[in-house]
């Protein structure tokens, strides 16, 4: 038909990762069998990196949170890995003098090797070079934050998908061609220790996003996938009406 599944997934968050909706992920991949999977970023979620981590969180080991991260790059084998601000952090501390940067400087060299061997292609947490371009669908992990995120990635980015907020929202732009964000969900616990006293993130979901693109168009089709009350909700059927393809 001329059309490339595609499935994008995003927010693992290392060992804070719930296990159900990385096997739900998991056997919808099988099923859907996507030509082009991308992980939109938050791999890891390097918590006693964060610059105001306590005494107590960077006495932490990162030792599970890296190995789950990598069990999951291993497992799904995505074709894109777009970096978030958790997983840069280890990027950063590469770049610092002493001890942290040496062991920092290893972790990273570690998993460059293996993204190579993979031949999985990643891109920086950056708001230029951390935007991939498949057709006329935009990805990335995420830039803005707060109840109007969908709503300016919209505007800054145009037709896109993305992460960072743990959030199933979507919004549109007023305008003579459609210009629409989603963001996606995340595959992490909606509950992490940080976030205890935080209510904006009640509004955290479990979720990730599918879709087709035209190889000669580039225009493209793209569907939700969510936890709900009766289980996860999805569909796997594509039909081309009109088409004699």
């Amino acid at each position: 038909m001329g059309l490339k599944r595609i499935i994008f997934a995003s927010d693992l968050h290392g060992d804070y990762l719930d296990e159900d909706c990385v096997n739900a992920l998991y056997q919808f991949t099988v099923d859907w069998n996507p030509h082009i999977r991308v992980f939109g970023g938050d791999l890891f979620d390097l918590r006693p990196m964060r610059k105001n981590a306590s005494a107590e969180d960077r006495s932490e080991t990162i030792r599970y949170d890296l190995d789950a991260g990598i069990k999951f790059l291993k497992a799904w084998k995505p074709h894109w890995w777009l970096r978030g601000n958790h997983d840069e952090r280890l990027w950063e501390f590469a770049e610092k003098d002493g001890l942290e940067g040496e062991f920092a400087q290893q972790g990273v060299q570690s998993i460059e090797n293996l993204c190579k061997k993979m031949k999985i292609k990643t891109l920086p947490y950056c708001k230029r070079k951390g935007v991939l371009e498949i057709g006329k669908l935009k990805m990335l992990h995420g830039y803005y934050a707060g109840v109007n995120a969908a709503r300016q990635h919209a505007i800054t980015y145009g037709n896109c998908l993305f992460g960072h907020v743990h959030t199933i929202d979507q919004a549109s732009v007023p305008g003579l061609e459609k210009v629409q964000a989603r963001s996606v969900g995340a595959l992490c616990r909606l509950d992490m220790p940080y976030n205890q006293r935080m209510p904006g993130t009640l509004r955290h979901q479990h979720g990730f996003s599918y879709g087709v693109i035209d190889e000669k168009t580039g225009s493209y089709k793209t569907w939700q996938a969510e936890k709900a009350d009766v289980g996860w909700l999805a569909t796997t059927k594509v039909w081309k009406i009109g088409s004699k393809n």
